[in-house]
C-alpha cells in the first residue's frame, strides 16, 4: 500500500515544520559562513536560492498528499 494511507494531518504538519526548520538552519549556516568569510558573496546567494527552491518543492510535494 502507499505511504499516504498512514499519514494524518498532524504528521503532515510535523513534516512541513521539519522541512521549514531544516531550511532555516541551512540559510542561517550559509549566512554565518558568508559573514565569517569562508564562502564568497556569490556562493552565498546561490546556496540560499538552492535551499529555498528545494524547500519550496518539498513543501509543495508534501502538501499534495491525499489523506
Amino acid at each position: 500500500m502507499s505511504t499516504a494511507t498512514n499519514l494524518t494531518p498532524d504528521k503532515l504538519r510535523q513534516r512541513k515544520r521539519t522541512i521549514g526548520i531544516i531550511a532555516i538552519v541551512l540559510l542561517l549556516l550559509f549566512t554565518v559562513l558568508a559573514i565569517v568569510g569562508i564562502i564568497t558573496f556569490i556562493v552565498w546567494i546561490i546556496a540560499d536560492l538552492v535551499v529555498a527552491l528545494i524547500a519550496n518543492l518539498m513543501l509543495k510535494r508534501v502538501g499534495r498528499v491525499n489523506l
